[in-house]
């Protein structure tokens, strides 16, 4: 007898322009992921979104502890991994343990920065 389940749909809700330009900001414009600048940067959920379930709260998907800045390249390679997974994937690629976990620094000191303030209308 064969099983099936149904997983629920992720969440699908956007963060607001004005969160991804604070954490833009709070992240100094860089990857935190490779401390690239001057490139084109994303929005990435430290959690990704798929993580989510639909119902999910749009301030726990989107909460500044779970968004940091990161460019295309490092986005598109981390994809809807955990950052545990991510890291893993890197060292089976070869990247040295010591550049990972520097790479994990990074994104643990940045989703524990304070945002810089909201810009006054």
């Amino acid at each position: 007898m064969a099983l099936f389940f149904i997983l629920p749909p992720p969440c699908t809700t956007k963060p607001p322009a004005t969160l991804q330009a604070r954490i833009f900001e709070r992240d100094h414009f860089a990857c935190v992921y490779c401390g690239a600048s001057g490139v084109p940067m994303q929005l990435d959920h430290v959690r990704p979104k798929a993580h989510h379930a639909a119902g999910a709260k749009p301030s726990t998907v989107h909460d500044p502890r779970n968004l940091v800045t990161a460019c295309e390249l490092c986005n598109a390679a981390k994809g809807p991994q955990s950052i545990q997974s991510f890291a893993a994937m890197l060292r089976g690629r070869g990247i040295a343990s010591t550049v990972v976990r520097a790479m994990l620094a990074r994104v643990r000191a940045a989703t524990r920065r304070r945002l810089p303030p909201s810009p006054v209308p």
